[in-house]
């Protein structure tokens, strides 16, 4: 499946938990876009939920055959959907690491708010969409 347009194989995706109450979008998510690697940027892989939790994530992942880091150093100090990184320096240093995973396919950014338009996420995804020059596809 092509991420946004016929002229882009690759992109960056992010998804939000949100309320939901089953992995189901989530692994569709994963085979539809053909993931390679799920990027956990919450500062804390808990949830409200278990299922949610960082450890649980990986189980998923790993059952479908996809990578699964947490990178906490692009979690989010705010309070808001404005991105601001516990250690700007570290997160650039990992905001470059991600960018040599993309070359390994499509990725996906996890966080727990449902609306991407409400969550940090996006600003760490146009960050690294920008530093990559590849599209960034939000998935609800």
């Amino acid at each position: 499946m092509k991420c946004q347009d016929d002229s882009f194989e690759r992109c960056i995706l992010t998804f939000g938990y949100g309320n939901r109450s089953n992995h189901l979008d989530f692994t569709n998510y994963l085979h539809a876009f053909n993931v390679v690697c799920v990027v956990d940027v919450r500062l804390t892989s808990r949830a409200w939920s278990r299922k949610w939790y960082g450890e649980e994530i990986e189980k998923i992942c790993l059952q479908n055959n996809v990578s699964y880091i947490s990178m906490k150093s692009l979690g989010n100090t705010s309070g808001t959907r404005k991105w601001i990184p516990s250690n700007f320096e570290e997160a650039q240093e990992d905001l470059q690491k991600l960018s040599m995973l993309v070359t390994k396919g499509n990725f996906l950014l996890l966080c727990a708010e449902l609306d991407s338009s409400a969550c940090h996420r996006t600003d760490v995804a146009l960050e690294l969409g920008t530093l990559m020059q590849i599209p960034v596809k939000h998935l609800r």
